[in-house]
Formats: structure tokens, sequence, C-alpha cells
């Protein structure tokens, strides 16, 4: 598509795109985790003050499975956290350096999803989690490969003038008591 005022009016028009910082996903693993588990790996996770910026729970009973993603720093703290319960740290996968893409708003436009989701896969982008808000689209991919993502994205997306991918510029970490 070239850039004329025609091909801009034919993308769908988006007010944003935020990127988050190096994260760690873990994707809780087996269709038959047992129900205490995860919230033993989440109740570990809040007494040792690691934020969750990303989390994904989804299935029923048995098919229940849950991934979540924490600051690339904290990689080494949870690994230690979890070592102690056999059961738990069997049941985890650890996929360093991925990054949360964000679109927003996306006002219920399927449309956007499904270009989304075609444009990432066309790009060879490797998709490790997507979630959904009231108001954006959060896709997890690997971390170096965000700006090629936003690039591969704007074909076929237009941002408000002035505008560039927000790049988070403080980072929140909880301190213990």
């Amino acid at each position: 598509m070239n850039n004329t005022r025609e091909s801009i009016d034919k993308k769908i028009r988006i007010n944003g795109i935020k990127f988050s910082t190096e994260l760690v996903q873990i994707n809780l693993l087996n269709g038959s985790f047992p129900q205490d588990s995860r919230p033993l790996f989440f109740q570990l996770l809040a007494q040792d003050h690691i934020n969750i910026p990303f989390i994904l729970i989804s299935g029923m009973g048995e098919k229940n499975i849950g991934s979540c993603c924490v600051a690339a720093e904290d990689f080494h703290r949870i690994k230690k956290v979890v070592a102690g319960e056999t059961k738990l740290k069997e049941k985890l996968e650890f996929i360093q350096g991925v990054g949360a893409l964000s679109i927003f708003p996306h006002h219920s436009n399927l449309k956007l999803l499904g270009v989304s989701f075609y444009l990432l896969s066309k790009a060879h982008l490797p998709l490790y989690g997507m979630a959904s808000s009231i108001s954006s689209l959060t896709f997890i991919t690997d971390y170096s490969l965000l700006d090629e993502a936003v690039t591969t994205l704007l074909e076929y997306m237009v941002l408000p003038p002035n505008h560039a991918p927000f790049r988070p510029e403080i980072h929140v970490i909880q301190k213990k008591r």
C-alpha cells in the first residue's frame, strides 16, 4: 500500500500502541494441573512482591491452563521461589525475552483482531499469547521483534499524527516489607 490519502483512509484507525519492558512468560502446563497449584503459584509471587503485568487463565475444570508474564529481572527470583515446590516447578515452562504489544482502543472491532493475526502470521512473528480487554488487544511475542511487529501492523493501521508507540518510561518494583 502506498502512502496516499486513499490508502490511509482504507487503513484501520487506532489511537495508540504500547510496548512493555522485557518480560519472561511463565506457562502453567498440563491439562490436569491440580486446582490447588495455581493459587499456590500466584500466592508465592505475591508473597515475594513480584508484579504480574500480564495474566491469562482459560478453560474450566481439568482443562484449565494459564500464562503470565513478569519482568525479566524477576526471573531468578521466581526460579528461587518455586524451587522448593516440587509439584509446582515441574508444571512451569519459562519463555525468556518476550514483550507485550498492546493496540488501543479496539472498539470491539473484529476486523482489527483478524488483520492483526493475519499480519503477524504473514511476517512469521511468534505469538506466545494474546489477550483482549475492554479497550486493548495485547500480543506477546519476542521482545527483540516488537519494532518489527509494529512496522508490520502499521501496513494496515494508522496512528494519529505525531504519535509513536509508547515505551515504558518508568518501571514499578514492589519492595519487600
